[in-house]
C-alpha cells in the first residue's frame, strides 16, 4: 500500500481526534476558551486566543492554512432530566473517539479501510520504475517494462527531469500520481511506423512540452508519447541537464516577462525609472532575473529588478544573478517593518510585482507597496483565497493578472535563447534519481539553492553548476 495515502489519512485522522478532544472539553464547559499558538489566525506574529466550540471549523489545517474560522455561538452546560442535543451529540463523539483510538491501535484495521476508502485515489502503473510520488518515500528500483510505441508517436527515454510537480490537478481530487515529474528531457528511443512526415530519429535529443495527456508522468524512465506535436528536437550540442529546465520554470519565467513587457514599456514612457519586484528567490525568480535582463535590454537603464524571500541564501544568490537590489522578507518580523522596509529599498515603491508565492500575506504586502497604476502577476499554487477591495484597486488603477502558462512557440524560442549563447540558465544541482527523497526533503526545507535536477542513470553524487 502506497505510504502516502497512509500518512496523508492519518495526518486526516489526527486533525479529527484534536477536533474531538477540544469540542468535547468545550461542551463540557472545561475550556472555552484556548489560546492557539503558531501560525493560525496570526497577522502580525502574535497567536490570538480564539473561542472553540462544537460549530468550529478549522479551514485545511492540514494544508498549513494560517486562519481560522470561528463561529462564536453561545452554549451552556446541558441541564438535568432529558437527554439534550448537545449530550446526544458529546456521546456521539465519545464513541467516535473510541473507535479512531481501536484503529490506530490495530494497524491491521487501518489498513483495510484505507483500501475501501474511495476518497483517496491512487494511479497505479504495471511497470512501475519509481513507486511513490514526491510528497513522501517515493523511489524504490523496480523492473522495467519499455511502453508500447504509438502507431502515430514515439517512445521517449527520459534522461534528466526537473524536480518539481504541479499541485494543481492532485489537489483536485487528491489524486496522487505514481509518476510526478512534467520538466522532461530526453533522447528517442523509438518511432511509431504511422508517423507522416517523421523527421524524428533514434538518438534525437528532445525536450516535451507539459501538456495534459503527459502531464506528472516524467520520473517514469520511458514516456509513449501520442502526440508529437508536443515533442521538440534540442540541438544536440545542448545539455539535457539544462534543457530538462526549460519547460516549467523556465516557460513559466518567460510568459511572466512578456505579461510585463508592456506594462514596463508603457512607464517608461512617463516615469525614469519602473522598479519590479519578484517575490521569490527559488528556480523561478532566477530564471525571471535572467530573462529579464534579456528581454528588456532595450529599456534595462530605466528597469531595476529587486528580489524579495525569506532565506538569505537564496536572496544572495538572486543578487549574484544580477538583481538590483535585495529585499528580505523575514515572516517573523512584524509586519509594517517589512513593508517599509521594502518601499525604502525599492525608493518609492514598486510598479511591476511577480509572486510566484502568492500567499495571503505576500499578496497582501505586494498590494501595500505597489504604486498606483501598478501592475501584479500571480504565479503561485498557493491554493490561498485572498480578499481583496476591489474599491481600492479602481481608485488607484491596479491590475493583479495570473501569469500564462505558457506555449510551444515560447518554448522553442527559449531553446533557441540558450542554444545561441544569448541566455545562460541559473545555478543548478545534478542529482542521481535514487537521491529523490532525500532531495525533495531538501526542496521543503529549502536547503537547495537554484534548481534540482534529476539524472538517470547510476551515480553516487550530486554535480552542481553554478552559472552566474
Amino acid at each position: 500500500m502506497n505510504r502516502f495515502v497512509v500518512e496523508e489519512r492519518v495526518a486526516a485522522d489526527s486533525i479529527i481526534a484534536m477536533r474531538l478532544c477540544l469540542e468535547m472539553l468545550t461542551c463540557a464547559g472545561v475550556c472555552p476558551y484556548l489560546r492557539i499558538e503558531g501560525r493560525l489566525n496570526r497577522e502580525f506574529g502574535e497567536a490570538d486566543s480564539v473561542p472553540l466550540n462544537v460549530t468550529r471549523e478549522i479551514t485545511d489545517l492540514r494544508r498549513g492554512s494560517r486562519s481560522a474560522k470561528v463561529e462564536n455561538k453561545k452554549h451552556c452546560r446541558p441541564q438535568c432530566g432529558k437527554q439534550s442535543a448537545t449530550e446526544r451529540q458529546e456521546r456521539k463523539y465519545l464513541a467516535d473517539f473510541e473507535t479512531l483510538r481501536e484503529r490506530f491501535r490495530n494497524p491491521n484495521m487501518l489498513d483495510n479501510e484505507l483500501n475501501r476508502n474511495s476518497d483517496v485515489q491512487v494511479m497505479a502503473h504495471p511497470s512501475s520504475a519509481l513507486v511513490g510520488n514526491p510528497f513522501s518515500e517515493m523511489v524504490s528500483s523496480a523492473s522495467l517494462t519499455v511502453p508500447e510505441t504509438p502507431k502515430g508517436g514515439v517512445v521517449v527515454k527520459v534522461s534528466h527531469a526537473g524536480a518539481c510537480y504541479t499541485e494543481g490537478q492532485m489537489r483536485k481530487k487528491r489524486i496522487r500520481p505514481q509518476f510526478p515529474g512534467v520538466e522532461v528531457a530526453g533522447t528517442i528511443h523509438d518511432v511509431g511506423n504511422l508517423l507522416p512526415n517523421s523527421n524524428f530519429t533514434i538518438g534525437d535529443k528532445v525536450v516535451l512540452f507539459p501538456d495534459v495527456s503527459m502531464a506528472d508522468s516524467g520520473y517514469a524512465e520511458y514516456l509513449a508519447i501520442d502526440d508529437v506535436r508536443n515533442v521538440l528536437q534540442i540541438p544536440q550540442n545542448m545539455p539535457l541537464e539544462v534543457a530538462a529546465m526549460l519547460p516549467g520554470g523556465a516557460l513559466t519565467a518567460y510568459a511572466a516577462v512578456l505579461a510585463a513587457k508592456p506594462h514596463v514599456e508603457k512607464l517608461t514612457q512617463v516615469k525614469s525609472c519602473v522598479n519590479v519586484l519578484v517575490v521569490g528567490a527559488g528556480g523561478l525568480g532566477l530564471w525571471t532575473i535572467r530573462l529579464a535582463q534579456l528581454l528588456l535590454g532595450s529599456v534595462c537603464n530605466s528597469v531595476r529588478l529587486f528580489t524579495a524571500d525569506n532565506s538569505i541564501d537564496k536572496l544572495l544568490t538572486a543578487q549574484d544573478h544580477g538583481c538590483y537590489d535585495i529585499v528580505h522578507w523575514n515572516e517573523e518580523d512584524h509586519e509594517q517593518y517589512i513593508v517599509e522596509r521594502t518601499l525604502d529599498a525599492c525608493r518609492g515603491g514598486v510598479d511591476i510585482i511577480i509572486d510566484y508565492v502568492s500567499s495571503k500575506r505576500t499578496m497582501q504586502r505586494s498590494l501595500k507597496v505597489l504604486n498606483r497604476e501598478g501592475l501584479i502577476l500571480v504565479g503561485g499554487n498557493s491554493m490561498t483565497e485572498v480578499s481583496i477591495s476591489l474599491n481600492a484597486l479602481a481608485a488607484k488603477q491596479q491590475s493583479i493578472v495570473g501569469i500564462p502558462k505558457g506555449n510551444m512557440n515560447q518554448l522553442q524560442e527559449l531553446v533557441n535563447f540558450v542554444s545561441e549563447g544569448k541566455l545562460s540558465p541559473p545555478c543548478y544541482a545534478v542529482f542521481p534519481v535514487e537521491d529523490m527523497n532525500q532531495v525533495f526533503d531538501d526542496l521543503c526545507e529549502c536547503r537547495i539553492t537554484g534548481r534540482a535536477i534529476f539524472r538517470f542513470a547510476t551515480s553516487s553524487s550530486a554535480t552542481i553548476t553554478d552559472n552566474q
